[in-house]
C-alpha cells in the first residue's frame, strides 16, 4: 500500500488548490493508498530558526512541535504532494515554513531519499506569463536536494475560488490520485 503525505498551502477552504487536493486524496484513498493531509495554514508555523536542535530531544523541531507529525508522515511516505496557490510568483509562506523545517532531516540524519514529490499549483494568471517559475525553481530544487523525483502540475487562469471545478483539472488530478496509489 502506498503512503502519501499531502501538504496544502491555501488559507481558502474552498479555494482551487484545496479542491484539487480533495480530489486527489479521495481518489488515492479509493485506490487503496493511505493518505495523511496537513493544512499548512492551520499549523501556524514560523520559519526554521536554524538552531540545530532538530531531533535532539525527541522532536523533529525544537520549537515547532506541529512539524513533528508532518516529519513523521514524510519519513513514512512514498509520495509527498504539495498543493498551493501561487502567491507573488512564488511558494506561499505557509508551505515555505514547512519546507524550511526540512533542515531537520539533514541535522537529524534522516534518510528521505527516493521519495516522489508532486507539486500541484494554481494561479489567477496563465502559465504563459511565467507565474509558475518561482514555484518550479524552489520546489524542484528542494526535491533534487532531498533526492526526490519531481513532478509538477500547474493550472493557471483560475482567479475565482472554486473556478477549477468547471475545468478538466479535477479529472486530471483524480487520475493522478489513482496513479499515485499504485
Amino acid at each position: 500500500m502506498k503512503k502519501l503525505t499531502v501538504i496544502t498551502g491555501s488559507p481558502r477552504k474552498s479555494g482551487n488548490s484545496n479542491a484539487l487536493a480533495d480530489a486527489l486524496i479521495q481518489e488515492a484513498e479509493k485506490a487503496g493508498a493511505e493518505v495523511k493531509r496537513f493544512d499548512a495554514c492551520k499549523l501556524n508555523m514560523i520559519g526554521c530558526r536554524a538552531c540545530g536542535g532538530c531531533y535532539k530531544k525527541g522532536h523533529a523541531c525544537a520549537f515547532e512541535h506541529g512539524f513533528d507529525d508532518v516529519a513523521d508522515s514524510i519519513l513514512a511516505s512514498d509520495v509527498i504532494v504539495f498543493t498551493m496557490p501561487v502567491y507573488w510568483f512564488s511558494v506561499p509562506g505557509q508551505i515555505k515554513s514547512i519546507i524550511d523545517h526540512f533542515y531537520a532531516f539533514m541535522i537529524g540524519g534522516k534518510d528521505v531519499k527516493g521519495k516522489h514529490c508532486v507539486v500541484i499549483a494554481t494561479s489567477g494568471q496563465p502559465n504563459e506569463s511565467g507565474v509558475s517559475k518561482g514555484i518550479t525553481d524552489a520546489m524542484k530544487g528542494s526535491a533534487e536536494f532531498l533526492g526526490w523525483t519531481y513532478e509538477e502540475h500547474f493550472f493557471g487562469g483560475m482567479n475565482v475560488p472554486g473556478a477549477i471545478r468547471d475545468t478538466e483539472a479535477i479529472a486530471q488530478i483524480q487520475e493522478l490520485g489513482r496513479a499515485l496509489a499504485k
